[in-house]
């Protein structure tokens, strides 16, 4: 195992890495996994999507291992009512309860980690063909499609994944799912606008106001970002 990884009050790190192809690799990962894991690998029919469950709970194992200096099989992993993962206890020559949140897409793996702050990411891999304004009117609130549909065409793909992994991390962080409409809070989404949650129909101001959005620094052709509660964060990128 790799020397222990200390977070520093108000960092959180960033991981990304390339979901590993090779079957070596994959069941070395596989190993790790926990037996409802395993189970929850084997319904998935489409054998990618194995591979990417698979990979994406091993690499997110095999790094909070490092933080915790305990194997990454010794990991006990519980999940809340909508399927966010946390650990419900840490060993005792740890100060603090890791709070960490995965998203993985195209050949991807995306991993954030703090101290003690509840955290969600989301990363998305940019298609060209995805028909993105059809795809608004059932998940951008008004104002965020108003405010697409104004922008330069050659603006607006960038600025619809901009938006969209905003929300998305929002909703991971909250532990919500899609529990909560993605149409019924607004983020920013202008290209000179810093990003943040503008309005929220079904909550209030004060819960809005604990939460940080940040864009985060990805390979070309993704999108990513993180939404934290509490201060806004020092972000350090590993790999």
């Amino acid at each position: 195992m790799k020397t222990m990884l200390r977070l520093e009050p108000g960092e959180v790190h960033i991981w990304c890495a390339p979901l590993p192809q090779d079957l070596t690799a994959l069941k070395r990962l596989e190993s790790f996994l926990a037996p409802n894991e395993l189970i929850r690998a084997d319904r998935l029919r489409d054998q990618r999507l194995r591979q990417r469950f698979v990979a994406g709970r091993g690499f997110l194992r095999e790094t909070v291992a490092h933080y915790l200096e305990i194997e990454p099989n010794h990991i006990y992993l519980a999940a809340n009512e909508h399927g966010k993962p946390y650990l419900p206890y840490i060993p005792e020559s740890y100060s603090r309860l890791p709070r960490f949140n995965l998203s993985h897409a195209g050949d991807l793996v995306l991993l954030a980690i703090s101290g003690c702050c509840e955290l969600g990411v989301d990363l998305e891999a940019m298609h060209d063909a995805l028909p993105f304004l059809d795809m608004t009117k059932l998940v951008f609130s008004t104002r965020e499609q108003e405010q697409l549909a104004n922008l330069p065409s050659h603006l607006q793909r960038e600025a619809f994944y901009r938006c969209w992994t905003r929300k998305e991390a929002y909703l991971k962080g909250r532990g919500l799912g899609f529990t909560k409409p993605a149409n019924s809070f607004t983020v920013s989404l202008l290209p000179d606008d810093p990003p943040e949650i503008t309005q929220d129909l079904y909550d209030c101001a004060d819960n809005c106001a604990r939460w940080r959005l940040l864009d985060l620094s990805v390979p070309n052709g993704y999108c990513a970002a993180l939404a934290i509660e509490g201060d806004a964060p020092v972000l350090r990128y590993l790999s």
